[in-house]
């Protein structure tokens, strides 16, 4: 016969408080990631002041929630099926954006990343504030909650990631490139 197993409070509030460690980094990880490919993602100017303008873009994009960063990410980097073209003024300029021909999908990519926005918010404002931290029930709660939360977390930083590293191998490319070498040594 198989008796329950005998937890105790303190076992079950180690591992939420755990889990909840996890998601917050990944949350944050999440929100580095956006700050990133909006700070490289684009730029533009003159050839000798492109460490100014990423430092413009960095600036910029510090401080700003993680609301504000994925509209931005919605507006810059993911596109319906266009280009961008290029200020005329500008002797160099670079713009990493992913497209996708079916809008639908775009807007359920947005979607997917305001929702973990509002569950963030809805965690750390509300979710944490009413735990009773005497009740194991309460942890086991949560811990299904961050279980289930953590599966989509990851599958927004494999998509991040990989956006990341696309972008990464274009800007080797294009430095590599004999055409850029040229351009850089004209100036």
């Amino acid at each position: 016969m198989n008796e329950p197993i005998d937890v105790d409070l303190e076992t079950v509030a180690t591992e939420a408080l755990r889990k909840l460690g996890r998601n917050i980094v990944n949350f944050s990880k999440i929100e580095a990631a956006l700050k990133y490919l909006l700070t490289v993602g684009k730029f533009e100017g003159a050839v000798g002041a492109i460490s100014e303008q990423l430092n413009k873009n960095y600036d910029k994009n510090r401080k700003k929630t993680l609301g504000k960063l994925v509209e931005e990410f919605h507006k810059y980097v993911l596109a319906e099926g266009h280009q961008v073209e290029p200020s005329s003024h500008s002797e160099f300029s670079i713009s990493f954006q992913v497209t996708y021909d079916d809008p639908n999908f775009l807007k359920s990519q947005k979607r997917a990343l305001l929702k973990i926005v509002a569950e963030r918010n809805k965690l750390i404002h509300q979710d944490l504030a009413l735990l009773d931290t005497s009740c194991i029930e309460d942890y086991y709660k949560l811990i299904s909650l961050l279980d289930e939360q953590n599966l989509r977390l990851r599958a927004h930083l494999e998509e991040l990631a990989w956006m990341i590293q696309e972008m990464g191998n274009t800007l080797k490319q294009l430095v590599e490139s004999p055409e850029f070498l040229q351009v850089i040594q004209s100036k």
